[in-house]
């Protein structure tokens, strides 16, 4: 899965990315607001993760001009706001889910899968692809029953097959 961190405090920007990767994820990082949203109109990616405080661009200002690009990429409001108002404003400009920091990093893996089934259209986190078996949340693989051993990079690839079944991918969305 391919993740992209929009955010500019260092310690937990690279906290959020060793847990991810860790998860076997692929994360692209950037604390700078302008950056983010030129690189998330350039690339897809499977989520994004958004601060709304950055030092050059509002978050809400690169949420609403995501969305006024018809950028579709589900997207985590992760702020210290915390005020319903805040939550209120992000949901409101499109944001598909709103974490307050500080958060328990498991919350953030849950949200982060459930949002991605969600999105593509998956409300269960078990994919059937004939033999095939692929289980979201406990990011296993099995073939007719049998569990296959995988290394994380082989999960991520079938992964991404199953959640994009019937879609054309490309070279870049492997990497």
């Amino acid at each position: 899965m391919r993740v992209l961190l929009i955010e500019d405090d260092q310690s937990t920007a690279k906290s959020i990315e060793l847990m991810l990767k860790s998860d076997g994820y692929v994360v692209d990082l950037t604390d700078m607001g302008e950056d983010g949203l030129e690189i998330g109109k350039l690339y897809e990616y499977d989520i994004i993760i958004l601060d709304l405080m950055l030092p050059d661009l509002d978050g809400y200002e690169v949420l609403k001009r995501l969305r006024a690009a018809k950028v579709e990429t589900p997207i985590l409001i992760l702020s210290g706001l915390s005020e319903l108002d805040s939550k209120l404003k992000g949901l409101g400009f499109g944001a598909d889910d709103y974490l307050t920091k500080p958060f328990d990093k498991r919350e953030l893996l849950a949200r982060i899968q459930a949002i991605v089934r969600r999105s593509k259209g998956h409300a269960q986190s078990i994919i059937k692809t004939g033999p095939v078996q692929v289980n979201l949340d406990a990011r296993t693989v099995e073939v007719d029953g049998k569990q296959l051993h995988l290394t994380s990079k082989e999960y991520g690839i079938i992964e991404l097959l199953s959640l994009r079944k019937g879609s054309t991918l490309t070279k870049e969305m492997f990497l």
